[in-house]
């Protein structure tokens, strides 16, 4: 029995425990007659990146066939970034809720408490499985393998070769999407290939081997993310696009403005989303090949705009922009005989409404007291519905939540933007007629101000709602428990002002975690490179601190034998020598036998 087979074992007992006290026999028996999920995210593609909505460049030629195949939900939301947006998709529920506030800053751990979308469908029946970018959390409790999936190959932190990935990636800054090391089932695995190549074989894999169904697959590609590294075959399909065509120049357009590295960024950004829809198409064909296209749902969607300047076709913002262009992406929902083929709606629709709308789909109980801020969309894919007839709210600033920093709150066609505004002067705000005015161009919160008022007044009861909600304390992280140890501290889940130079030498911060037991602790500072012989290394936790000095040049520093008690701490590290302070890029804490 390989690897992949043991941890589906193990995960199928874990999830019949959870059977017990979860889920009705109802649910179970019924589940084999259930359709598969395949749920396709790519990360910071934006709403032009594609074919088939007018992009004159990219070549998408996979996508673009399914979207002619798939309801086209032309008004769906996500978060403007990538952990808020994953955080609501798996739970159905605003992402402040799920302790979800950031993309690190100590603010991309999902609460262990949350029920996610894996969990009740686990529950249900279904084999579970992700491959690729998770972003909520990498340490015991906030797993994958802790939050409903059977099998998980993804990779960690925010991205490949970001801070919180291994060092072996993060060190290697040219190449880190070419045989990246990942975590199959929490255990690290040398791989070969290129990284989204690599996710969908693993995907296929689970298709293949769950063919008997149901099954849920959440294939979430880090591309095309920075640091757009990609096949040479797939840049040289791009290198001679000049961008000065009658499209690229119009003066009134935000892509008029490209510089010269938007637009050899814009180059790369292209070839990894054809290598991403050569993927989708190998996706699309083992499902195919296996007999599984009238009984399998196929979602495609990203999860915010894209990070660089190009062709997005007038949509107002960037990704972490609560504008249009910010949040506003392409979702394709497709399945033969189950959904609508080549058809179009612009009901108001969000991340939070993906986890209710697939319980319904597949039949799925949702548990009594498990409250969601999303609503199902089921009736309007069968177009039994025309419009979701509610409000929506969407919000993001770096660091913590704040009320009128980034956020925007939608009813019916009206959209009104808190950007950096003053909550006692509403002409600081915005106000759109998004049906008139898609390209948010004409704030009208002079002329209607009375709507204004009423939309602001609801953005504030929501805000109020959200704030207090205890899981925006910031997540602990276990150690000392038998389900990790070592436990491995990355510059990911810092907190503190200085965790904003979470990729620099002058970058500092605090992990916050919880010591489950008693006992003697190693504790080991890691370096991307060799820290000097005379340079003193330090680790404090609270009001116990301990150094050493370095003896002979290296890159890891120990300390070994610290004793804690069990409960919460705060804790810092740094290399110090004479007026100079830095800080290890990694800190692994070993609980003593």
């Amino acid at each position: 029995m390989n690897t992949f087979q043991r941890m589906l074992c193990l995960g199928t007992m874990a999830v019949l425990a959870f059977l017990h006290t979860s889920v009705s026999a109802q649910n179970k028996t019924a589940a084999r007659n259930r359709p598969n999920i395949i749920f396709i995210m790519t990360d910071d593609q934006g709403y032009g990146d594609f074919g088939f909505t007018g992009n004159p460049y990219v070549k998408t030629p996979n996508i673009d066939k399914l979207a002619a195949k798939s309801t086209r939900l032309t008004n769906f939301h996500q978060s403007p970034v990538c952990a808020p947006t994953r955080a609501s998709l798996l739970t159905g529920r605003y992402h402040q809720r799920t302790g979800v506030h950031d993309t690190y800053n100590n603010g991309a751990i999902m609460a262990t408490d949350e029920t996610t979308l894996a969990e009740l469908l686990a529950a249900a029946g279904y084999k579970t499985a992700i491959a690729g970018k998770w972003h909520l959390g990498e340490n015991y409790g906030h797993r994958p393998s802790e939050q409903g999936f059977l099998y998980s190959l993804i990779h960690h932190g925010g991205g490949i070769g970001q801070p919180g990935d291994p060092i072996e990636n993060f060190v290697r800054t040219d190449s880190s999407y070419f045989d990246p090391v990942l975590y199959e089932n929490n255990k690290p695995v040398k791989t070969k290939g290129y990284c989204t190549d690599i996710f969908t074989d693993a995907g296929i894999k689970f298709i293949c081997e769950n063919k008997s169904g149901p099954f849920f697959l959440y294939l979430s590609y880090n591309a095309p993310h920075t640091p757009l590294q990609v096949p040479q075959r797939y840049d040289d399909l791009y290198k001679d696009i000049t961008f000065q065509s009658a499209l690229d120049t119009q003066a009134d357009k935000p892509w008029s403005k490209m510089t010269a590295k938007d637009k050899a960024d814009a180059r790369h950004a292209y070839a990894l989303i054809t290598n991403i829809d050569d993927n989708v198409g190998r996706v699309l064909a083992a499902v195919k090949s296996q007999g599984l296209e009238s009984n399998t749902i196929i979602i495609f969607t990203t999860d915010n705009g894209n990070q660089q300047l190009r062709f997005n076709t007038g949509f107002k913002g960037l990704k972490a922009s609560v504008y249009e262009g910010g949040t506003r992406v392409v979702h394709l929902v497709s399945g033969k005989g189950i959904v609508p083929e080549n058809k179009e709606s612009n009901a108001l629709l969000a991340h939070v409404d993906v986890l209710p709308t697939l319980l319904e789909a597949t039949g799925t109980t949702l548990p009594a007291g498990l409250t969601l801020d999303g609503q199902s969309a089921w009736p309007i894919l069968l177009g039994k519905k025309q419009t979701a007839g509610r409000a929506f709210y969407n919000a993001w600033n770096r660091g913590w939540p704040e009320p009128y920093q980034s956020a925007a709150f939608y009813r019916g066609d009206y959209k009104l933007v808190a950007n950096n505004a003053d909550g006692n002067d509403l002409n600081t705000f915005e106000l759109y007629d998004l049906k008139t005015d898609p390209y948010e161009q004409n704030n009208l919160v002079t002329a209607r101000k009375e709507l204004a008022t009423a939309l602001k007044k609801s953005l504030d009861s929501v805000f109020a709602d959200i704030s207090p909600n205890p899981n925006l304390n910031p997540q602990r992280i276990q150690i000392g428990t038998i389900h990790e140890n070592p436990v491995t501290l990355t510059r990911q889940d810092w907190a503190g002002l200085g965790a904003r130079n979470w990729n620099g030498e002058g970058g500092s911060g605090v992990w916050t975690v919880s010591v489950k037991e008693d006992g003697y602790y190693d504790f080991k500072l890691i370096n991307t490179k060799s820290i000097q012989k005379g340079v003193r290394a330090v680790v404090r936790l609270g009001q116990i601190q301990r150094s050493t000095v370095v003896r002979q040049s290296e890159a890891t520093v120990s300390l070994s034998g610290i004793y804690l008690k069990k409960g919460d701490y705060d804790i810092e590290s740094w290399f110090e020598q004479d007026s100079k302070v830095t800080a290890p890029y990694y800190l692994e804490v070993f609980k003593q036998p």
